[in-house]
């Protein structure tokens, strides 16, 4: 049986690091602002947010798949949907054998297989951020680990709208129009996503043993 608490210590440890990293965000990009007409600190201060973001998602992810690994179940047997992390590299050689009928016998005939798999051959892949976490992204990674979605509901305007589309359009060189922009709102609001995450991941192992 998984040590639950240490995998809860990893997450909060994460946590904690990524959220000394936003406030340190704040103070450099707060206490010591001076004149910024091209809007630089607060573009900086957007795309580090959202890297917390991310960062922290990915963090938990991937403690959650060696939490499943340790908990030495069939993937199967844990949530239907994340037999796609064991599919992941059929699929890939299915699309580069042009989905021949070849490639699609041998597809079906190593299903056999994979449907028995634990999470040692899991592909984490398939549940990470992708470099867009946006609520679309969140909820189908959430559909695939079987979590409830409902606490990150009242995030998702703002999710959507400042956290992630600011980030992409500084990003790619389109910065949107942020002269009223609250560093510090913007910052504490990525820090309660932060909790509101770690406890979704939390409550999930905990249900697993």
């Amino acid at each position: 049986m998984p040590n639950l608490e240490r995998y809860f210590d990893e997450i909060d440890l994460a946590r904690i690091r990524r959220v000394k990293e936003l406030s340190d965000i704040k103070v450099r990009f707060t206490t010591y602002a001076g004149p910024d007409p091209s809007n630089i600190s607060s573009r900086a201060a957007i795309v580090l947010t959202y890297a917390s973001w991310e960062g922290f998602y990915n963090e938990c992810a991937f403690v959650y798949v060696r939490f499943l690994k340790e908990l030495g179940k069939r993937v199967r047997e844990t949530d239907w949907m994340l037999l796609l992390g064991t599919f992941k590299s059929e699929f890939d050689a299915l699309r580069d054998k042009y989905h021949s009928d070849a490639a699609r016998i041998q597809f079906v005939g190593n299903l056999q297989l994979l449907i028995e798999c634990n999470f040692e051959d899991f592909d984490s892949g398939v549940i990470a951020a992708k470099s867009n976490l946006n609520f679309t992204r969140l909820s189908q990674n959430f559909h695939l680990l079987s979590f409830d979605l409902a606490p990150m509901q009242r995030f998702r305007i703002r999710l959507d709208q400042e956290l992630v589309k600011w980030r992409h359009s500084v990003a790619h060189g389109d910065p949107p129009d942020l002269s009223n922009l609250d560093i510090r709102g913007h910052v504490d609001f990525a820090a309660d996503l932060l909790i509101v995450l770690a406890d979704g991941f939390q409550e999930a192992m905990l249900k697993r043993v």
